[in-house]
């Protein structure tokens, strides 16, 4: 058995909205795919960065070749690109060539499994991906252990214990706890000047 002491388990940041993402395989116009999505979930698809962006193409299935409509789109072949949300999001991955409003009437957002977006006509009908908000929190712990921590199996122990302390303290067995990635590309950040390795790291409660 592992030993490990926690400390500031429950120092909580502020909740953030992350997205969770919905393929529909219907083929649609852009605002029938608007519409589809604002009954079923929140609206088309927003994303803030590339963590977005990817988690919404892993829904997409494998090999689909067709277009796919997201939330963004603009009113005329002059007006500003807006999110169908309204998302404040700067986040574009254009492709090549693209925006270019082919034909003069293009004022809609598609995507594919290039990862790439094209402006489009809205009456195109494409599939489309919707999304809907989830709810998470940051947790900063820090462990104190002799062990390697930066074993893998040593970071899953871990993570194990903090979900079964959790759950004695009343967590919900739906909510999903995973580890945040720091700067340097690791879970973990070394804290000097004791002889047992003091480590304060961060985990998501999603």
């Amino acid at each position: 058995m592992m030993d490990f002491i926690f400390a500031l388990l429950l120092a909580l940041s502020s909740c953030v909205n992350s997205y969770m993402f919905y393929f529909n395989p219907d083929f649609l116009n852009w605002t029938e795919a608007q519409t589809y999505c604002r009954t079923y979930y929140t609206d088309l698809a927003t994303t803030d960065d590339d963590v977005d962006y990817d988690d919404l193409l892993k829904t997409v299935p494998e090999g689909f070749t067709e277009g796919i409509w997201i939330g963004l789109y603009r009113t005329s072949g002059t007006a500003p690109w807006v999110w169908s949300d309204q998302s404040t999001s700067t986040f574009r991955i254009w492709g090549s060539g693209q925006p270019n409003n082919f034909g003069g009437n293009q004022f809609c957002v598609g995507t594919s499994l290039t990862g790439l977006w094209n402006d489009a006509d809205c009456p195109t009908k494409y599939a489309s991906v919707c999304y809907s908000e989830k709810k998470m929190d940051t947790v900063r712990l820090e462990v104190k252990s002799s062990q390697n921590m930066k074993d893998p199996a040593v970071i899953t122990e871990v993570l194990l214990q903090i979900e079964k302390i959790l759950k004695e303290n009343g967590m919900a067995e739906d909510v999903k706890l995973s580890w945040k990635m720091q700067k340097d590309g690791n879970f973990f950040q070394n804290k000097t000047g004791s002889d047992i390795i003091q480590e304060p790291c961060h985990f998501k409660i999603v």
